[in-house]
């Protein structure tokens, strides 16, 4: 086993490009989708519309601002419509003295996130503007601020698991960090096991399984490789937005790197299962973007998964690895769920590992 390792080890130092290069585009497209942000919310560029001043404008701003998860830009119409053009960002809003217009590049999930907060903050705004004017009191703002910070009655909902249901919980920051991590650290846990394939299709798969060295530490040393680069840049990652980048992850050294090592444990008996069936090394450079852009897809890396409504996407996605990674860093970095809450989707993380490792050797072993 010791030997197997060091010689992928080896060939790293040698040939270091690939997983340097999954390393960088985690980096690049975290910052791309996450919207150029890192205060962790999504920032929105507004312009006065018709007829409308920039006092006006700027009332609204400072009334949309009081959001925690979105980040309003009061600029020039020129400016913004330019950024848009450029594809520097997808959607503005056009602030009006009592309506607003959405101009729109892209309709993705942030738009939909963006236009109901807009709509419900000016909806609000009017009907006590209404109120003020049909009682002709000027405190009515007040009055619904103090009512509303000491309700009469309070309502708490629960999902049958037990946690408290608020709604959907969302930034798009960390969306793009944990889902672009585990995204790409999947290319490099499934590309580092190319090496078995190729030694499968030039023969010293075969040459080595007649040495003294035994089969199981032949599969756990290049199970042992591609373990280690992938739990080191996920944390890598995490680490470097969290010290560096002074972007708060929100999560626990120690339980990032439990959630790590128990996704990159499935991700990697899942490639040992792809290597079994593929019978070439091109083959296999075929599969696995198919296979990690449609994990990721399903397993909601790229967007929430909550926002799927289709049964049989919803079904498909509780198979996914990476569906069960980001419900354990979202769960409790946004949360705060604790280690005994996320327990059970690490077990389901082991579960699926073993079960495709067991599965991936078996068809190994047959072709061998």
């Amino acid at each position: 086993m010791r030997s197997v390792f060091l010689l992928q080890m080896k060939r790293l130092r040698r040939k270091p490009f690939l997983v340097t290069s999954f390393f960088v585009l985690t980096l690049f497209f975290v910052f791309f989708l996450g919207g150029n942000d890192l205060s962790g919310k999504l920032l929105v560029q507004a312009y006065p519309g018709e007829n409308t001043s920039e006092e006006e404008a700027a009332g609204w701003i400072e009334r949309l601002n009081e959001s925690d998860a979105f980040l309003f830009e009061l600029k020039e119409e020129e400016d913004v419509r330019s950024t848009i053009m450029r594809g520097e960002r997808n959607m503005a809003v056009e602030i009006r003295s009592d309506d607003y217009r959405m101009l729109v590049a892209v309709d993705d999930q942030n738009y939909q996130l963006t236009e109901s907060y807009i709509r419900q903050v000016f909806t609000e705004e009017l009907r006590l503007s209404e109120v003020e004017a049909a009682s002709g009191e000027e405190n009515v703002r007040e009055q619904v601020g103090n009512k509303l910070d000491s309700p009469v009655l309070t309502l708490e909902t629960s999902t049958v698991s037990g946690r408290a249901e608020s709604g959907i919980a969302y930034d798009q920051s960390l969306q793009a960090l944990f889902g672009m991590t585990l995204y790409f650290s999947v290319f490099t846990m499934l590309f580092s096991l190319s090496t078995v394939a190729q030694q499968k299709r030039d023969g010293t798969w075969s040459r080595m399984l007649i040495s003294p060295l035994r089969r199981w530490q032949m599969y756990l040393g290049h199970f042992a490789y591609c373990f280690l680069i992938g739990t080191v840049q996920i944390l890598l990652v995490f680490l470097i937005f969290e010290y560096v980048l002074n972007f708060g992850v929100g999560v626990h050294v120690g339980v990032l790197f439990l959630i790590a090592s128990c996704f990159t444990f499935a991700v990697g008996c899942l490639g040992l299962l792809l290597v079994g069936i593929v019978r070439s090394p091109q083959q296999l450079q075929a599969v696995i973007p198919v296979t990690a852009t449609a994990m990721a897809m399903l397993g909601g890396a790229f967007w929430p998964v909550e926002i799927v409504t289709n049964d049989i996407l919803t079904v498909l996605s509780r198979g996914m690895p990476i569906y069960y990674g980001m419900e354990a860093l979202k769960g409790t970095a946004l949360s705060g769920e604790s280690l005994t809450d996320i327990a059970g989707l690490l077990t389901v993380l082991l579960l699926i590992g073993v079960v495709t490792a067991a599965a991936g050797i078996r068809l190994m072993e047959r072709r061998s």
